[in-house]
């Protein structure tokens, strides 16, 4: 009888802990959209030049760190930064979205993805385009997706 009580418990605790895992998967065909946007938002923000609609696509304690290993902490810090490069040698860039390889959520409000981008029109290097994998930790807070981490990684020739 003590061992059909045992089992009797593990099943119940097991069909719990999948209930609540199942109710906490995330509906992807409503966030991911939002998500995209995101992504779109701060391309179209980048090639307007405009520093305060890019750091607006981060959280106020969002960090930041760059292809040549710089390191941003909040908001503030990135919008300062992105107003120092986009008044020199980011003025005349041009980037874009080449995909959104994934997104992964590890919570239904706490996703990562990895965006391949691409640059042109950077003048410490004349006629060069660089190819660049953005990795983003992405939070949903008050409705809405923001960037709360992320680190962009130029490509070599040949790196797919």
């Amino acid at each position: 009888m003590k061992v059909s009580s045992f089992k009797f418990i593990v099943v119940c605790l097991c069909w719990l802990y999948g209930f609540k895992a199942y109710s906490q998967q995330t509906d992807t065909t409503k966030e991911n959209p939002q998500i995209r946007q995101l992504i779109k938002n701060y391309e179209d923000a980048w090639n307007r030049h405009d520093p305060k609609g890019l750091a607006d696509n981060y959280t106020v304690d969002a960090t930041w760190i760059n292809w040549f290993g710089a390191y941003y902490k909040g908001r503030d810090d990135i919008q300062f930064h992105y107003q120092q490069v986009h008044t020199t040698y980011f003025k005349a860039t041009r980037y874009y979205t080449r995909a959104v390889e994934d997104i992964i959520y590890l919570y239904p409000n706490f996703a990562i993805s990895h965006v391949r981008t691409a640059l042109d029109g950077d003048e410490r290097f004349p006629g060069q385009t660089f190819e660049f994998r953005r990795m983003i930790v992405l939070v949903k807070r008050d409705g809405s997706w923001k960037i709360l981490a992320g680190q962009n990684a130029k490509l070599e020739k040949g790196i797919k």
